[in-house]
């Protein structure tokens, strides 16, 4: 391997452990022996396991997706903060699209962040869903004026951020063989269902929801 390769694949080896151990109950060791390397050679490369953390970080952010860009093209509307919606809940419930980092290894580097320093949670936030609850902002201006959504008592992006939490919450829940939560519905209608109550939540009407919701034609325009 080149040191880049080599570099890339620690990267994706500690990942995993990072992810079930947390950061402090990782040792450099374990870190090593997941990786297929010797102690000396991981230092080389990460002086220090805060160094291939951080490095972690910066990887989780570099998974781009080419749909993403094509919403942020779309002008905002109650149209496209469905589409918007349908997006980041189909990947927190069914785990689509599968890109560079598991999701299962994503929600749980989350979760044990959560519950140590927070520091990979905030890159998260900051870096992905923060452009996300813009845009979905602006969407729900522009629906209100329209006369597509009601107006919100809620703080500015606390609209998005909440309907990010229920989608989140289904995620954790999920982690478990057995998910901890038995919603009595297959994944692709409880995607269908959260969809629905978050738009609901942010004050789509219902006319706007019998327009635009169309959980068939949502499906079938993301998998292509």
């Amino acid at each position: 391997m080149t040191a880049g390769e080599r570099k890339g694949a620690i990267v994706k080896a500690a990942m995993p452990l990072f992810a079930r151990r947390g950061y402090a109950e990782t040792t450099t060791k374990d870190l090593a022996e997941a990786a297929g390397v010797s102690e000396p050679l991981l230092y080389k490369h990460f002086p220090s396991k805060e160094a291939l953390y951080k490095e972690i970080l910066k990887f989780s952010c570099l998974d781009g997706d080419p749909a993403a860009q094509k919403l942020a093209d779309l002008e905002p509307s109650a149209s496209t903060l469905v589409y918007l919606v349908y997006y980041f809940t189909r990947a927190l419930v069914l785990g689509k699209p599968v890109g560079q980092i598991e999701w299962d290894t994503r929600h749980r580097l989350m979760l044990k962040s959560l519950l140590e320093d927070g520091a990979f949670a905030r890159l998260v936030y900051e870096s992905r869903f923060d452009c996300f609850c813009a845009e979905m902002e602006a969407c729900l201006d522009a629906a209100v004026r329209a006369g597509e959504a009601v107006r919100s008592p809620l703080t500015q992006g606390n609209r998005s951020r909440f309907g990010y939490h229920v989608g989140a919450w289904i995620a954790l829940a999920h982690l478990p063989p057995k998910p901890a939560i038995n919603y009595k519905v297959s994944r692709e209608k409880l995607l269908d269902q959260c969809v629905w109550f978050t738009l609901r939540g942010m004050g789509l009407t219902d006319q706007a929801l019998a327009t635009y919701y169309n959980p068939k034609a949502l499906g079938l325009f993301f998998q292509s």
